[in-house]
């Protein structure tokens, strides 16, 4: 009885934590629309997050995880290639203005 109440516990804070960060996430997207480098970022995370929770379920089949990796890798290099674009437009607004 007792260890269906520590799953109960790991289950109700797991849930507040995934709520919370949604609701974060959910703002930080919402404030800066059009901003893809916080888009991708903002899909980023909750990668990892799942990726971490699957690694910890010794049920879930072999492909999972590793699929969760390279979704997750192609979400960063796509951040990384909007951060380099924002740069590039920056600096070519700043020559353009001076």
């Amino acid at each position: 009885m007792a260890a269906s109440g520590i799953v109960l516990q790991r289950v109700i804070r797991g849930i507040a934590l995934v709520g919370f960060y949604g609701i974060v996430l959910w703002r930080i997207v919402r404030r800066n629309a059009g901003n893809r480098v916080i888009e991708s970022g903002a899909l980023a995370l909750p990668i990892v997050i799942v990726m971490v929770a699957v690694m910890k379920i010794p049920s879930v089949p072999d492909w999972v995880a590793p699929g969760l990796g390279i979704l997750f890798l192609i979400l960063g290099f796509l951040m990384i290639f909007f951060l380099m674009q924002q740069g590039y437009n920056a600096i070519r607004r700043g020559k353009r203005n001076s």
